[in-house]
């Protein structure tokens, strides 16, 4: 019966999970893009003026936006959009990579993990040379957001980041405030689970809980201390922060359950909403997301384990990318820069997400619509990516993902989960 609800809950997971859209560091603002048109390769011939766009539907209103305003600068090209479901958009991807390259012009790709599986693929247009001819300013990103779509070698990058992340430490200030509690600003995961413990209570029939951490990401506290399910045994942070969240949902109590997370009616923003959460761990995409008119919440750094500089986190950048078997390869470069680096474009990425290159444009967009206390953290956090760049790094997280949910119900102890796991990513990573 535990095996089945654990492939239960498996799937529910799977059914219920949010793409957060992360990764990279927070780049600098200051920094503007060349205000050009990109100039050509002198090896590329003259592209057409018509380009295919992939996107997944929860991109709709801000490429629609972006779509408008580069056909107001650039009449004569004609963008075909092509709006795939989000839930079924990785799978697409992949079946039209395989059978209908020459029609991925420009298209969206989740993940630096799925970015590095396409160009260990060699199915990605290398774009150091368009970069190179228009002459646009790499260096708010070169290191920190083009990360997740560089070569092994570091040599070529074959995407543009288009919106990045970082995960934070959302709190109800009345809960803190109504126990004479001092905010959780730089706090540690230790100190995370003790104030936990002491916001966990009934009050008046109601039962208030230290917090909810949604079962989207199962390593973030390692991934925040720079170690990756790929790295070499045995994982210390991970260890560490997997037994955290035993104690948390199972042994204190102090969260709301994994079981009850998995139920298809669960919403962490309604729960924390609701005004009886006093912490929650979730990505930037919160500051929009949540509607809580009825409490006071902000934001603070993501707690980190001792001996991790305070303000460390996890994000991701997604990429815009071009198929190497495109037709239009200049049109589409042309339009990814112009949506990826332009202070117009990262200001459309900036009403509705955080644009991966902050210009100073973007910013002045991003501060009108997002005034929660504590939103400066952000943006001083120091954030590394969300997931490893191994090409197999999705694979290896599903195994590892598959393992933790035994544990945290139950079915297996710490030491039979890690050593099952680090069997599983043997056999993927040969």
């Amino acid at each position: 019966m535990k095996k089945l609800l654990s492939i239960a809950l498996a799937l529910a997971l799977c059914a219920t999970m949010v793409s957060c859209n992360s990764a990279a560091a927070t780049p600098a603002a200051e920094q503007q893009p060349a205000a050009q048109p990109a100039a050509q390769p002198a090896d590329q011939p003259k592209a057409a003026q018509a380009m295919n766009l992939y996107y997944a539907s929860d991109l709709d209103v801000t490429i629609s936006a972006t779509v408008d305003a580069y056909k107001a600068a650039r009449p004569e090209v004609d963008v075909v959009k092509h709006l795939i479901p989000n839930d079924d958009y990785d799978d697409k991807l992949k079946v039209l990579m395989a059978g209908s390259p020459a029609d991925l012009d420009a298209f969206w790709i989740r993940t630096p993990a799925q970015t590095k599986q396409y160009i260990a693929n060699n199915t990605l247009e290398g774009l150091s040379s368009y970069t190179g001819a228009s002459g646009v300013d790499l260096s708010p990103i070169i290191n920190t957001a083009l990360e997740g779509a560089k070569s092994e070698d570091g040599s070529e990058f074959f995407g543009l980041p288009l919106s990045a992340s970082c995960w934070l430490l959302f709190y109800n200030k009345g809960i803190f405030d109504a126990k004479g509690i001092e905010y959780p600003i730089d706090i540690t995961w230790d100190k995370y689970r003790e104030l936990s413990k002491q916001l966990t209570y009934e009050e008046g029939g109601t039962k208030y809980w230290g917090g909810v951490i949604p079962p989207w990401m199962y390593n973030i506290g390692a991934a925040a201390a720079g170690e990756y399910l790929t790295d070499a045994e045995p994982l210390p942070f991970t260890r560490q922060y997997t037994q955290l969240l035993y104690d948390l949902y199972t042994g204190d109590k102090s969260h709301i359950s994994l079981e009850e997370m998995s139920s298809g009616m669960f919403d962490p923003y309604a729960a924390f909403a609701s005004g009886n959460v006093a912490m929650t761990i979730n990505g930037d995409w919160t500051f929009r997301l949540l509607e809580a008119p009825d409490i006071e919440w902000a934001a603070a750094p993501l707690p980190v384990f001792n001996g991790v500089p305070k303000g460390s986190s996890v994000g991701q950048s997604s990429y815009f990318c071009i198929s190497t078997a495109s037709k239009n390869k200049q049109t589409a470069y042309e339009f990814i820069e112009f949506t990826t680096l332009s202070d117009e474009g990262t200001s459309i990425i900036a009403r509705t997400d955080v644009p991966s290159y902050a210009t100073d444009a973007a910013m002045a967009t991003y501060k009108q619509s997002v005034t929660t206390p504590g939103v400066e953290y952000r943006f001083s956090s120091l954030v590394n990516l969300e997931q490893g760049t191994d090409p197999n790094y999705g694979e290896v997280n599903d195994a590892f993902i598959a393992e933790i949910q035994l544990y945290l119900l139950g079915e297996e102890d710490l030491d039979t989960m890690f050593k099952n796991f680090f069997t599983l990513r043997s056999e993927i990573l040969g």
